[in-house]
């Protein structure tokens, strides 16, 4: 019975460090992608996850994520990641990740849509909240067959 118990509590523990690495893997690619841009100068940290959405499919998970980024006192230098303290009024991100990863192999990204703004910023134009929704549809889509509703169900008439 205690074997059991261990057993279920293993599980259920290997469940939320997986769960905990997909979050850190997006996380990941949100900071690698935001870092890329040129026009960014400093590096950011991860300040807090607000958003946390994962969905199985079959060609593999789908996570949303909104995540807010903060100024640290280094510069965004290519190949230096080191740990460097927040800047006490530094700037502030708030980035939204729809990343669609692969389920044959783990890790592998087959689509990705980040877009980040400034936390001063206004939540946006409806306009740009629905571009936002539509490119991260787009991603959830990503290697899903095409589902055609009524496609199948009538193309055979009645039997003789």
């Amino acid at each position: 019975m205690k074997g059991l118990l261990v057993l279920g509590l293993g599980l259920v523990a290997l469940a939320a460090a997986s769960e905990l690495t997909l979050q850190e893997q997006v996380v990941g690619l949100v900071l690698e992608a935001f870092h890329n841009r040129k026009i960014v100068q400093w590096l950011y940290k991860e300040q807090a996850v607000e958003d946390f959405t994962k969905i199985e499919y079959p060609a593999g998970p789908f996570v949303r994520l909104q995540v807010r980024l903060q100024q640290t006192q280094c510069r965004n230098q290519p190949g230096s990641r080191q740990d460097c303290a927040l800047k006490r009024r530094g700037r502030k991100q708030i980035c939204l990740a729809c990343v669609k990863f692969d389920s044959g192999s783990p890790g592998e990204v087959l689509a990705r849509y980040v877009h980040c703004r400034m936390e001063t910023q206004q939540a946006g134009k409806e306009t740009e909240t629905l571009s936002q929704e539509e490119q991260c549809r787009t991603v959830q889509e990503q290697g899903e067959a095409p589902y055609h509703t009524g496609r199948f169900a009538f193309s055979r008439g009645l039997p003789p």
